[in-house]
């Protein structure tokens, strides 16, 4: 009797990927991959992040929320010189979440993690800790496989906008994910309890948040909870509206450097007469091409399946409005709330593209690879962690980045102190520190209520020459300052008034 030929290699290896699959579809897989991913993205985010803060690559908004968080553990009044004239730390949007980091703060000695660390590190253990709920989102709303929900994961973690969010600057918003995320799941899964923890952590957060919960009670009303949906919209307005149209202009004026709301002006009720009352030119820009370019990129790496669940993308409409209309070039500020809306609405599409089948739906292997291939080009092409740009060199420091920062090193902590935005987050742990503008900077400017002046030139828009430096080091000795780093190339300029 002859034998059958052995089935052939593509039958042999579909086989054993459908046992794997079955055996974590059975549970194993809940146990252990949102955890891993989530934990690698975290780490992930941490190094590089903290790397680029060593690499004198974080912005000033950095520095001023440093600033805000280690007066506050130092118990002094949380009002950032570098945030704006008496601006207290709560003023920018009411980030009560940041109080949390005060404690650390104070309890942890600075040589081993400074505040900015404990922020950006932080930052990326909240982008980290999003999957999970994404995952549970999939698994026990969606009744999406292991190989979809892992899809979904993957297309998040590889997503540029949360590589940007959690690599460039600090972003508080950033914080909300895992809250907005598990609010999301609790309320479709209907697990109330939960559900007003996480509804409370995303209002600590920012008020602007309070509007995206409002709207998402629509969405709450939608599944027949009327009480449930009635006291979220009722909490979400409350708590927004009462804050940023009653207690801010209680508090007076905020003096944030650039305005809150960009050029709509400093508080939500500018912003919201200036719309008002000059509709056309904030149509204008609400459709601007870069704002619509940006919309996109948000899009894109998901290939558009928010669009297929347009009822789960409605919160993110504040958002979106509020990131519009500050948007300035380059800024990844207020994108975090929409990203989360997006991948909310990226799960429940593949649910109504997939197949029901005894209790999990079927999503065609051929649109998961797909989705996975896009986000990875995207991460690619786009993402500040790219190969392309190399992040395994952000520690590699010139001299000129190390001489500004033993520079820094040399500044008496209680001085108060000017210095280019380059090397603020290293200086952001003192009472009074100002930033120094990238304009030519003039001897009565960088003078001004400081007794050390650090200038780092690669960031001025047009850098001193030899002359002119040597005229800016007589006349800053005119009024006492005296040049206390002449061996440098130039690049670098340290002044004391002793």
């Amino acid at each position: 009797m002859s034998q059958s030929p052995p089935p052939p290699l593509a039958r042999r290896v579909r086989r054993r990927f459908t046992a794997v699959q079955a055996r974590l579809d059975a549970g194993a897989g809940d146990r252990w991959i949102p955890y891993v991913i989530a934990a690698i993205l975290s780490l992930v985010l941490s190094v590089v992040s903290v790397s680029r803060l060593n690499n004198l690559e974080m912005g000033p908004d950095l520095a001023g929320f440093t600033q805000g968080v280690w007066l506050a553990s130092e118990g002094l009044s949380p009002n950032s010189t570098l945030l704006g004239e008496g601006v207290h730390l709560l003023e920018l949007r009411w980030s009560f979440i940041l109080y949390a980091f005060a404690l650390p703060a104070a309890v942890l000695p600075s040589s081993w993690v400074s505040v900015a660390e404990m922020l950006l590190i932080g930052q990326a253990i909240a982008i980290g800790l999003a999957v999970i709920p994404i995952w549970k989102l999939c698994r026990s709303v969606a009744s999406l496989r292991v190989g979809a929900a892992t899809a979904i994961c993957a297309g998040y973690s590889l997503h540029p906008a949360t590589q940007a969010i959690g690599t460039v600057d600090f972003h508080p918003e950033a914080l909300a994910l895992p809250a907005l995320l598990s609010m999301v799941y609790f309320g479709s899964a209907k697990r109330w309890i939960p559900y007003w923890v996480s509804v409370a952590l995303v209002l600590l957060v920012e008020a602007d948040l309070g509007l995206v919960i409002a709207v998402f009670a629509l969405l709450v009303l939608g599944n027949a909870d009327r009480s449930t949906g009635l006291w979220t919209l009722g909490i979400g307005l409350v708590w927004s509206l009462g804050l940023l149209l009653v207690a801010q202009p209680l508090i007076g004026e905020t003096g944030v450097i650039g305005g809150l709301y960009g050029e709509y002006g400093d508080s939500f009720g500018d912003a919201l007469l200036e719309i008002v009352s000059n509709p056309v030119d904030f149509t204008g820009d609400l459709f601007g091409r870069d704002n619509l370019t940006l919309l996109l990129s948000l899009l894109t790496p998901m290939l558009f399946l928010p669009l297929l669940s347009l009822r789960h993308l409605l919160p993110a409409i504040p958002a979106v409005g509020l990131l519009l209309i500050t948007q300035t070039s380059g800024s990844t500020s207020g994108i975090a709330p929409i990203l989360a809306f997006v991948m909310v609405a990226s799960v429940f599409a593949l649910n109504r593209l997939g197949t029901l089948g005894v209790d999990r739906v079927f999503v065609d292997p051929r649109l998961l690879a797909a989705l996975v291939a896009v986000a990875s080009l995207l991460f690619l092409t786009q993402s500040p962690l790219s190969v392309y740009e190399q992040p395994w060199q952000l520690n590699d420091r010139d001299e000129a980045d190390q001489e500004l920062i033993d520079a820094a090193s040399r500044i008496d902590p209680t001085w108060p102190v000017r210095a280019s935005a380059s090397v603020m987050p290293f200086l952001a742990e003192r009472r009074f520190v100002y930033l120094l503008g990238a304009e030519e900077p003039t001897v009565a400017a960088v003078v001004f209520r400081s007794r050390a002046v650090l200038i780092d030139q690669r960031t001025l828009d047009q850098p001193l020459n030899e002359q002119q430096r040597q005229a800016f080091t007589d006349q800053m000795a005119t009024l006492g300052f005296n040049l206390v780093n002449p061996e440098s190339d130039g690049s670098i300029l340290l002044y004391f008034r002793p």
